[in-house]
């Protein structure tokens, strides 16, 4: 099992016990950030040299564009973090820990922000090691909550991918999006299979091998990971509406470019479903390279919209999702590291 495995280990490597988070410096300076980033940059070079993208409409498209139509999609995009936080609130309860919004918000968007920055979805480790060091919340418990949310994410943007693909493509879906529903429906089944198992308590014979410390974290983190599926009447509406302000977003910087009458609701939900699922992949920090690709690459088959503006809708689009996220989650994360230092600091000048 080699998935189960896998789970073990991670959950076992956050240290309950350490009250300092894990440095973003030495992540952002490490050689795998560093490959990371020139992955991506080699496959957008690549890209763009094979591709005839015509460079100066595109920008002549952006330089026109709505701004009061961009800042409302900003406004959507943000706002979409604040339901992350409600549901992820609702997963931690179902876990047994009762927490406040407003400091799971604020965590869940640093750990966004770090996904952007650093490869491997290391964000999602980052922040059940803030759960631990801001809310008392047990490392583990919370990764397994972490968990448990990623799966619900994959289970419902499957269900409505194939829902817009449906209402899109009715019968004929195009030969390019197979892989994606594949890989989609490959993935939910792996990830409901390690949740099975672990609900079922299997691999108590391989728990049995090892080290005490290592057996109590990981029996934390499959409490947090099975306990959190729960109260799926708030969970579940939460979700939907997750992604129904992703296709909002997607939606006003299309209308935003003076594209509105070449794409429907359907079509800009499969847009924002498949760039949601290629930021899954750990290859480039947020899918930098990837996501572009992919949407633009889904806009050109799927509609008779000219190269030109699938290439400003992808750009526009991930300057919300992704340039704006850098900088709004760095001062979120820099604010909050100063708070949390200036209260260690005056908690050890009053002992």
């Amino acid at each position: 099992m080699p998935c189960y495995r896998s789970r073990t280990v991670t959950a076992a490597s956050i240290p309950e016990t350490d009250t300092s988070a894990p440095s973003l410096t030495s992540r952002l300076f490490s050689r795998r950030t560093a490959l990371s980033f020139v992955a991506a940059a080699t496959i957008l070079a690549v890209a763009i040299w094979r591709a005839d993208i015509p460079w100066g409409e595109t920008w002549n498209r952006i330089r026109h564009a709505d701004l009061r139509l961009y800042a409302l999609a900003l406004t959507v995009y943000y706002a979409e973090y604040i339901v992350r936080g409600a549901r992820w609130k609702v997963l931690l309860r179902n876990a047994g820990e009762k927490r406040r919004l407003a400091p799971l918000t604020e965590i869940l968007l640093v750990s966004f922000f770090v996904n952007c920055v650093v490869p491997a979805k290391m964000g999602d480790i980052y922040r059940a090691v803030l759960a631990r060091q801001r809310e008392a919340i047990p490392g583990s418990k919370a990764f397994g909550t972490v968990v448990a949310e990623r799966l619900i994410d994959l289970l419902v943007l499957m269900s409505l991918l194939i829902i817009a693909a449906a209402l899109t493509f009715h019968k004929n879906v195009p030969h390019f999006l197979v892989p994606y529903l594949v890989a989609g429906v490959v993935l939910c089944a792996i990830g409901v299979s390690v949740l099975v198992v672990m609900r079922m308590g299997r691999g108590q014979r391989l728990l049995r091998l090892l080290p005490d410390r290592v057996v109590e974290r990981y029996e934390s983190f499959r409490h947090g990971a099975v306990h959190a599926m729960g109260r799926w009447h708030e969970v579940l509406p939460l979700s939907v509406a997750i992604w129904a302000l992703e296709a909002t977003r997607l939606g006003l910087i299309v209308f935003a470019l003076g594209a509105g009458s070449l794409l429907g609701p359907a079509q800009f939900l499969l847009v924002a479903l498949i760039a949601a699922l290629l930021t899954t992949v750990p290859f480039t920090p947020g899918g930098v390279g990837l996501v572009e690709l992919g949407m633009v690459g889904v806009l050109i088959n799927i509609t008779s919209i000219p190269r030109s503006a699938a290439v400003s809708i992808a750009l526009l689009d991930r300057s919300v999702s992704y340039l704006s996220l850098v900088i709004v989650g760095f001062i979120v994360f820099t604010a909050g590291h100063v708070r949390v230092e200036s209260s260690r600091t005056t908690r050890r000048a009053e002992a």
